[in-house]
């Protein structure tokens, strides 16, 4: 071998062994990197997760580092917080899904607060009765430490225990009364009061305290009973029910359009124990001729509905009403007059019919000729008008009319065996109770305001007074006329003598209510001063007043 192929030799030696030595350190980089990054991956996730039941869990409680993009694999148990046990799950965080257990434990064990329970005897109930508002992250069984004797009247201690899914226990002290009577009653509108004996289940002495008698069966209500049993006070509530629907009958209608329709129309009779509302199921309609069907709603007062149905047959109506009797009215001025006397109106259709007197244009007060107008009109529109005249003639008043209306009023307040003084007070008694006072009235004539007294019944101080004078005059009383010396306000009033010398009589109502009657002149007098001169007059112009 020449000198040359060794070197050459030694050369090819010397590049083989470095090609190797960059291959294999390629390589351990590899492996490292490989071992670091699989080292990474795996401690992503934790390998056990600890939680107490009722806390909510979410993928990043398996994660040592925050990774929004982390997800539960489909493969993964479903976790429910309120049941302790072990989960297997999946996290998918980075390249590869990484698996972790997941222990839901319970050690914080329930609460609740004691219910007392009252049943009746011979009646049993479960232990969950004598709790309420139960708190636990789990679900928790209720159960009697020792059941309760049912059968034995009266209050025991009750004792229950609550167990939660992880078996943590609370028990709970609580009361159960067992009661002689029912704890409610149901009784039927209607129907008659309950006997003791459908309160009281068992017990040698029982009575109520409470009268149901009192109690209004037709009116659904619950009502609270107390009784006694065996020397125990005990309440129970009576429900006062109404089940039964009520009974209907029905009719058919035929009718007109536009006649207004109610459900009464359509009901020959309703029975029922309470009272009982009418519907329409619908509302017909009035303004369609033919025939319709009307469903009729008869509602008692505990809800119950009977339904029936009727049929509404409707025509047009064109025929106007017809009215008869009208005639012209001659009255005296100031009387009252009745227009529809004597005024009748018919029509096809009476349902909705509508019959008006305008009398606007009319003054009874005054002397003339007016115009009244009659207007009758039905359902339809259909309209017929009549005109009459009221002739208004003056009214006249006469003494001797006068003197006749006194003498009736005193055929009824006075009788032969009376005194005069007793006379006098009769008289008294009607003016007050028969005339009401108003502030005006005519001064001219005293037949006028006696006659306004008399048969208008409504007056002033001086209608009271000429009233009075008239009365008295056919009573044979001796009388006269008296007046307040003028000012801003005038007063009338009467002397009344009935042989021992003349006494005030004033029947015209006052504010404070006096009763002036055959009052002397100082009882006047003082009653005057004390009410600004009411009586003030003069004094000449008059006899003594004793």
């Amino acid at each position: 071998m020449s000198k040359s192929d060794l070197s050459e030799e030694t050369e090819l030696k010397k590049s083989g062994k470095i090609r190797w030595i960059v291959t294999g350190t390629i390589l351990l980089i590899l492996a490292i990197s490989a071992t670091v990054f699989l080292l990474y991956e795996n401690n992503r996730v934790y390998g056990e997760c600890y939680v107490e039941a009722g806390v909510e869990v979410t993928v990043q409680d398996f994660l040592r580092e925050p990774d929004e993009q982390a997800s539960f694999t489909g493969d993964s148990d479903t976790i429910d917080c309120a049941v302790p046990g072990e989960y297997h799950v999946r996290v998918k965080t980075g390249f590869f899904p990484h698996k972790s257990i997941l222990y839901i434990i319970d050690s914080i064990a329930p609460t609740a607060e004691a219910v007392k329970v009252n049943l009746e005897i011979g009646k049993e109930c479960e232990a969950d009765l004598f709790v309420e508002q139960i708190t636990d992250a789990t679900a928790v069984t209720v159960s009697y430490v020792q059941e309760p004797d049912f059968s034995k009247s009266g209050i025991q201690e009750v004792k229950v225990m609550l167990t939660d899914a992880g078996g943590n226990q609370t028990e709970i002290t609580s009361e159960l009364f067992v009661s002689q009577v029912v704890e409610e009653l149901t009784v039927e509108a209607g129907s008659a009061p309950p006997a003791l004996k459908e309160f009281v289940i068992e017990g040698e002495n029982a009575s109520f305290i409470t009268k149901i008698d009192g109690f209004d069966y037709t009116v659904p209500a619950d009502k609270q009973v107390k009784l006694r049993v065996d020397g125990t006070d005990y309440t129970v509530t009576m429900h006062i029910v109404d089940t039964v629907p009520p009974k209907m009958n029905v009719k058919d209608i035929q009718s007109f359009t536009k006649v207004p329709r109610t459900p009464e129309d359509f009901v020959v009779s309703v029975e029922d124990v309470t009272e009982v509302a009418l519907s329409f199921r619908e509302e017909p309609d009035i303004t369609a001729e033919g025939e319709q069907t009307v469903t009729v709603v008869a509602t008692d007062k505990g809800g119950n509905e009977t339904v029936k149905e009727a049929r509404l047959t409707l025509a047009v109506d064109t025929e106007a009403p017809v009215i008869t009797g009208v005639a012209d009215l001659t009255v005296l001025a100031g009387s009252t007059v009745s227009y529809k006397k004597n005024v009748t109106v018919t029509d096809n259709c009476p349902e909705g019919l509508e019959f008006t007197v305008d009398n606007s244009a009319v003054n009874l007060s005054a002397e003339g000729e007016y115009p009244v107008v009659y207007i009758a009109r039905d359902a339809s529109g259909n309209e017929t008008v009549e005109t009459a005249t009221v002739i208004v003639q003056p009214l006249v008043y006469d003494e001797r009319e006068v003197y006749a209306l006194a003498d009736s009023v005193l055929a009824q307040i006075i009788t032969p065996e009376m005194s005069q003084l007793e006379k006098v007070r009769a008289i008294y008694q009607y003016n007050i109770t028969h005339i009401a006072y108003i502030n005006h009235s005519e001064k001219e004539s005293w037949v006028r305001a006696a006659y306004e007294g008399l048969v208008q019944k409504k007056g002033d101080c001086y209608v009271y007074a000429c009233t009075a004078k008239v009365l008295l005059d056919r009573a044979g009383i001796h009388n006269m006329d008296i007046a307040k010396i003028p000012t801003s306000r005038n007063h009338y009033w009467n002397l009344v003598n009935l042989g021992d010398g003349w006494y005030h009589f004033d029947t015209t109502p006052r504010t404070d209510h006096p009763t002036i009657f055959m009052w002397t002149e100082e009882q006047l007098m003082a009653y005057s001063a004390q009410h600004h001169n009411s009586h003030n007059y003069d004094h000449t112009l008059y006899p003594e007043v004793n």
